[in-house]
């Protein structure tokens, strides 16, 4: 009895499934589920905060922005660069990276250490320079090959005026040499610092000088806005053999602007550093004279020759007692150490501006 049960079972199920698969009309009819029981509130796994995921930037916005950066999506190496029409190609992270300007040197510290960096200018390693603390008892470079040579460096950077001979020379010893302009803009500032962290394997670095720079330039911009007195017309001075001045495209002019100054010198049209007579100055009338001119150089000299020169005091500046001997490290590199300048330039213009959390770099 219980093998014709089965069997009867057995073909009333496969009829059922048979007619399924052929015109789909049948069904059967399904049982409510038993649902399973729920896991134990200890074992269930917590749900991991916003907060807690991890952003990888590849850092695509600030290379793109880059021209000599061949694929700014590359962030393994080899990494390809195209300057003057050269292509340049890095096959690793460089262990041993030197420069040959002074420039170069304040931005390679800003985004390396002596662990990586192999030798600097002797301007570097001046007591007055803005980064002889970092570079102090490190090799000095000269422009002499066999001396870069014995250095060993993977990578040495350069400005235009390094000669031709020297880069040959080196390449022909299979050492890169990165050639570029450093800018004078702000825009610029930040690309050199992208391009030479690049180059060398330090992006990460480069993002925290980068944000750093940020809130600099953001303070003192917020500080000009605040301003209730009229902008001040600022001049850029020092005396070899003239006077000299910086006007529109100068390192000089970049910093005025930023520290909250109209640049006297590129409101009458003057480009670039130049001489003026002692005519053009008088004309000119700046409100503020800051001396860049460094001490050792006879920049104290000069202060004091400017302010004695009784046939000036019709110069608001020197008038008003408002000429100052600044710090020429922070005028006239060619790095985002002039931002430091424009703090001195700041507080000159704005007396009561707070800097308390400024810093150094």
């Amino acid at each position: 009895m219980k093998i014709k049960f089965l069997l009867l079972t057995t073909v009333i199920v496969l009829f059922a499934c048979g007619g399924e698969n052929q015109n789909n009309k049948s069904q059967i009819t399904k049982l409510p589920s038993t649902p399973l029981p729920a896991e134990p509130p200890s074992k269930a796994m917590p749900a991991l905060p916003a907060s807690t995921a991890i952003t990888v930037n590849n850092f695509e916005d600030e290379l793109s922005k880059i021209s000599y950066i061949s694929d700014p999506k590359n962030i393994s190496w080899p990494r390809v660069l195209e300057i003057n029409g050269k292509y340049i190609y890095i096959e690793e992270k460089p262990n041993k990276v030197a420069t040959i300007s002074l420039g170069h040197d304040e931005v390679l510290f800003g985004i390396t250490d002596k662990s990586q960096i192999v030798a600097t200018t002797s301007f570097a390693q001046d007591p007055n320079s803005n980064i002889y603390s970092k570079a102090q008892g490190l090799p000095i470079i000269t422009s002499d090959p066999e001396n870069i040579i014995d250095l060993n460096p993977d990578i040495v950077f350069a400005d235009p005026y390094a000669s031709v001979d020297l880069i040959d020379a080196l390449e022909d010893f299979g050492i890169i040499v990165i050639q570029t302009q450093l800018s004078n803009s702000i825009e610029g500032r930040y690309n050199d610092i992208w391009l030479m962290a690049y180059a060398t394997g330090n992006l990460d670095n480069a993002e925290i000088l980068a944000e750093d720079i940020e809130n600099k330039i953001n303070v003192l911009t917020s500080l000009s806005n605040q301003g209730e007195n009229p902008t001040k017309t600022v001049l850029a001075l020092s005396w070899w053999d003239a006077y000299w001045t910086a006007g529109i495209g100068s390192t000089e002019d970049s910093v005025i602007t930023l520290g909250g100054g109209i640049n006297a010198a590129s409101k009458v049209g003057i480009e670039s550093n130049t001489t003026i007579d002692k005519e053009q100055l008088m004309s000119i009338n700046p409100d503020i004279i800051v001396i860049t001119q460094s001490p050792e150089w006879g920049g104290e000299d000069f202060y004091q020759q400017l302010i004695g020169d009784a046939s000036l005091n019709s110069i608001t500046a020197i008038n008003n007692s408002e000429v100052y001997l600044v710090n020429s490290n922070w005028w006239t590199t060619l790095s985002y150490w002039n931002i430091k300048g424009s703090q001195e330039l700041a507080k000159i213009i704005h007396s009561e501006g707070n800097f308390e959390d400024f810093g150094d770099f």
